[in-house]
């Protein structure tokens, strides 16, 4: 059994606001900037246009993402298997076809304030500040004395030099004190921005989305699917399997997965490792499998509409980066019920976030390997504990889904407009 592709985007006028606001008396009109169509911000941008009091309108800066390209990470070339422009009010700016990196100079839309202005916006959407498009927008806002909302996935955990540090501390708390507010994507996202000034009142939590509608027909196919990979690929229902999703590069330490396999397989002989994602770390990580004997499963790159059939037949997500500041497996693995393993250098932990330490989520510091396969072996052998954290998962899910996300925007735009 597959999930169909064509489902995206459906269903979504069926799922209520999770807390209702006021009856609308107008409808706003919403300027959303954005470097180029992500996939999983898209069905997000159809939501909002099924709101009666918003009226959503998303600018593009380039064409990225809409054609085959070379992603040097995951060291392949692939295009998204998924509608990326239907279903919502969107233009190209001008420049768009030109533009091939989302770098700082690179993204440039010299002429973004002439679109953005026909559209007469009552407030603006940007996303981060990491390019001179984005820059554009926030200056040409504040201009114009129009409200910016500010989306970004900045967290604290991560290492900077002292240069970027000081820069930081010198520009962004002039940023927080012109910009109306802040859509923020978890916990850790909103500690960077109080630490850099901005108050409480200026926070709108607005969770990542993902491709909803197509995650929850695969919850209530999973066992079906489950059993159907599973045989596809000669895994066997005893296995525990700790799926891994993303690039397989040095950053995503894979290697500490397959070394924490290795140190739990005597322990855990029921535990199976599947990597899904490609990238330059893939011969390494084959060869340390073959060598060590490990079950180990390379998939390769996995495109949209075959990855939720992956999260159906797993059984725990396992991820154990060194830097990813709100990675959206988290947010597939939970809507599918999976518990998560995770490093702490992960910005999606945290209390009211899609990863919680002690009820669906595991967490180990980084690089601790064998921390690592205590977990690893936890899991394997405690099929209880594993099951409650599942449930856990669904129960996060509910709480950063994408009605969650929909309220957040508007409560931002009623606080901020006017």
């Amino acid at each position: 059994m597959t999930l169909s592709p064509l489902i995206s985007g459906a269903g979504l006028e069926k799922a209520p606001d999770r807390a209702p606001l006021a009856p609308a008396t107008r409808s706003y009109r919403v300027a959303i900037v954005a470097t180029h169509p992500i996939q999983h911000f898209v069905p997000f941008y159809r939501a909002l246009s099924l709101q009666p009091d918003l009226t959503p309108h998303v600018f593009f800066g380039s064409r990225i993402g809409l054609e085959e390209y070379f992603d040097p990470e995951m060291n392949a070339r692939f295009s998204w298997h998924m509608d990326l422009t239907s279903g919502y009010q969107h233009d190209f700016l001008r420049g768009a076809d030109r533009i091939r990196s989302t770098a700082f100079a690179s993204m440039n839309n010299p002429a973004v304030w002439k679109s953005v202005s026909r559209f007469r916006p009552d407030v603006v959407v940007v996303y981060g500040y990491a390019n001179l498009t984005a820059v554009r927008t926030i200056a040409g806002a504040l201009l114009r004395r129009i409200p910016v909302l500010l989306v970004s996935d900045s967290e604290p955990l991560q290492s900077r030099s002292a240069a970027r540090i000081w820069v930081k501390r010198l520009l962004l708390p002039r940023l927080v004190g012109a910009v109306s507010g802040f859509l923020t994507v978890g916990d850790c996202n909103e500690r960077y921005w109080t630490g850099f000034g901005a108050p409480h009142a200026k926070l709108f939590r607005t969770p990542f989305t993902i491709d909803e509608p197509t995650y929850l027909l695969a919850r209530a196919n999973r066992a079906e699917l489950r059993r159907d990979w599973r045989r596809e690929r000669g895994i066997e229902e005893r296995e525990v399997v700790f799926l891994a999703v993303g690039k397989l590069s040095a950053r995503k330490r894979q290697r500490d997965i397959l070394t924490a396999l290795a140190l739990a397989r005597h322990a855990a002989p029921a535990a199976r490792v599947v990597l899904a994602g490609d990238g330059a770390e893939r011969g390494a990580l084959e060869d340390m499998a073959r060598e060590a004997d490990l079950p180990v499963t390379f998939l390769g790159f996995v495109n949209l509409d075959e990855l939720p059939q992956v999260y159906a037949a797993a059984d725990v997500l396992v991820h154990a980066s060194a830097r990813d500041p709100h990675p959206l497996v988290f947010s597939e693995a939970a809507c599918l019920g999976l518990p998560i393993v995770a490093s702490d250098r992960v910005g999606a932990i945290g209390s009211t976030d899609i990863a919680q330490p002690g009820v669906n989520a595991l967490v180990f510091p980084q690089g601790d390997v064998r921390r690592l396969a205590a977990a690893l072996t936890d899991l394997t052998c405690d099929p209880l504990r594993r099951e409650a954290m599942g449930e856990a998962s669904l129960r996060v899910f509910r709480s950063q889904d994408m009605a969650t996300s929909v309220a957040g925007l508007r409560s931002a735009v009623r606080a901020v407009v006017g």
